[in-house]
């Protein structure tokens, strides 16, 4: 007879209590499972999981999948708010795979921008973020240094030896309370990216600064909702709670664990009151660039991918038909900051010979030591510009593919803002959010936040789009038709069941100059609804328009 555990008050002596290789879990919500699926690692093989979560509130009209090898079936369905997920599996499988099965169920996420890892049994509780991409785990009677080639990365405790075989290629992942170590270096990775995150958080910041204090061992947020309160990490019920605050001051400096977790949420941390400050109210440019610097720093130092090296590969795929932007448009290109970056221009009946086109390259540097890999393909003329972009996009290497347009601005975080965003959102397409428009018949900057930024959409900025090749080819590639490319590419994403989000806009300025544009809409549309307008270009260092 199977067991029908509490996942939250019975301890894991009582939970997997059961003869007839069945595990039944209720959670609180999703996150909750994380640290079970972990300490599950190495428990007798089951046949079947059923999960009842109380509340679950997945991005409108998604559900996920799996994405696992050998269930003979699985289901989900809505109760009372939450959910049920049931999976049967034709043979035992460890446990803690089929709880993070329904994780991915439940919860979006990706499993293609890191290494193939496998999870040894007694990890610590702080493993958890890594819960969702488990599908091998290591059992009791195998030896760590033994598995043959099936993994990349052994996650392993300190007290086994994860040394592997030098054969296998493989290097150990050792997580400790103290912290995560690999190949000698040393991580505090304590952002759970499905968790900490700005999901929700809008470019017009409420202003509000919230006061934090540690009494104890406990870190207890004033909030205008009530107070947050936690003795170990932050929720997702504690960061939704946290969405209407922009700061938060504390008179004694924070653990890492606790800065990074609230920064990785969009909030800007400062402590003491003479020490470090914070943007004034209502100054909503301040207010964004403080808090997505302290985003970015969250996410890409304290999340798993940190520790892992797991940050993809991506394509920057320019194309366009007007050899007058091509200079302007290299130039953006070259500024961009990424560990792994290609360019892929497609000349789209553009009549300049090769001699021209790589003097453009040479001049701005993307042929100098270190940068970017270059590829130039040219393209007919009558050619549709959605038959275009597919063409140049074949000819990408990266895992993602992001376009440029040739005549807008970027800031050199402009990249990865779109990974941390795909990363943290398991979104299949992202991009940004249009805020900031360059109308130069009008000579102004505009900045519109028609559409909110940090949420699962329907619309992102066209020149912004990053998806993965895998991505791309699942919803039939970019179509080609003369115009509206970026909606029809969107449109097909969502209809083949993936997701669509976007993140802030800052580092992205569109720019209407006068020329056509594949959308139809007129420079009029954007001199509506400014909250605040500069003249000319906006300069500022978050779109780097000027020095640093």
């Amino acid at each position: 007879m199977a067991v029908y555990a509490d996942a939250v008050a019975l301890p894991w002596s009582e939970r997997l209590r059961s003869r007839v290789g069945a595990l039944h879990l209720s959670v609180p919500e999703v996150q909750s499972l994380a640290a079970i699926a972990i300490g599950l690692v190495g428990d007798p093989g089951v046949t079947s999981v059923t999960v009842k979560v109380g509340t679950w509130q997945p991005p409108k009209g998604w559900i996920g999948a799996p994405r696992l090898a050998g269930l003979s079936a699985w289901s989900v369905s809505r109760r009372r708010g939450g959910a049920l997920v049931c999976l049967r599996a034709i043979e035992p499988v460890d446990p803690a795979i089929l709880v993070a099965a329904v994780m991915r169920i439940l919860r979006p996420t990706h499993l293609d921008a890191g290494p193939l890892m496998t999870i040894c049994p007694g990890l610590p509780a702080c493993a958890a973020p890594l819960a969702s991409a488990m599908t091998d785990a290591l059992s009791p009677e195998e030896k760590p240094n033994r598995h043959l080639r099936r993994t990349d990365v052994l996650v392993a405790p300190e007290t086994l030896d994860p040394s592997p075989e030098p054969s296998t290629g493989a290097r150990a992942l050792v997580i400790t309370e103290r912290g995560w170590e690999i190949d000698g270096a040393a991580f505090d990775i304590v952002v759970d990216p499905a968790v900490h995150r700005p999901v929700g958080r809008r470019s017009v910041a409420s202003g509000h600064v919230a006061t934090a204090s540690i009494i104890g061992d406990c870190l207890v947020i004033d909030t205008p909702a009530g107070e947050v309160r936690t003795h170990s990490d932050l929720t997702t019920y504690d960061i939704h709670s946290l969405l209407s605050v922009s700061g938060v001051r504390t008179g004694d400096p924070l653990t890492v664990r606790w800065r990074a977790q609230l920064e990785a949420a969009g909030i800007v941390v400062a402590t003491g009151p003479a020490g470090e400050h914070l943007p004034e109210s209502g100054d909503d440019l301040a207010w964004q660039f403080a808090s997505v610097r302290a985003r970015r720093h969250a996410l890409r130092n304290h999340s798993p991918a940190a520790a892992l090296d797991a940050w993809p590969t991506v394509s920057v795929v320019l194309v366009t038909h007007r050899d007058r932007f091509l200079s302007r448009a290299l130039s953006q290109i070259s500024r961009l900051e990424y560990p792994s970056l290609q360019v892929v221009i497609g000349l789209h009946g553009v009549d300049v010979d090769d001699g021209r086109i790589e003097d453009f390259i040479e001049r701005a540097g993307l042929r100098a030591s270190g940068r970017p890999t270059v590829v130039v393909h040219r393209i007919d003329h009558d050619v549709p510009f959605g038959g275009a972009m597919q063409e140049t996009c074949d000819r990408a290497d990266g895992l993602l593919i992001t376009k440029i347009d040739d005549d807008d601005y970027y800031a050199p975080e402009h990249v990865w803002d779109l990974v941390l965003a795909r990363m943290y959102s398991g979104a299949q397409l992202v991009g940004k959010a249009l805020d900031w428009i360059q109308v130069e018949a009008a000579d102004i900057t505009g900045f519109r936040p028609t559409y909110p930024a940090e949420a699962y959409a329907t619309f992102v900025a066209g020149g912004t789009m990053l998806i993965s090749k895998a991505d791309l080819l699942a919803a039939g590639g970019w179509r080609p038709v003369p115009k509206s490319i970026d909606r029809a590419l969107i449109e097909q994403v969502k209809r083949v069941g993936g997701l669509v989000y976007r993140t802030h806009g800052l580092g992205y300025v569109y720019v209407r100059h006068g020329d056509a544009h594949t959308a139809i809409v007129s420079d009029d549309h954007f001199l509506t609804a400014n909250v605040r307008q500069w003249p000319g270009l906006i300069a500022h260092e978050a779109f780097g328009t000027v020095p640093k």
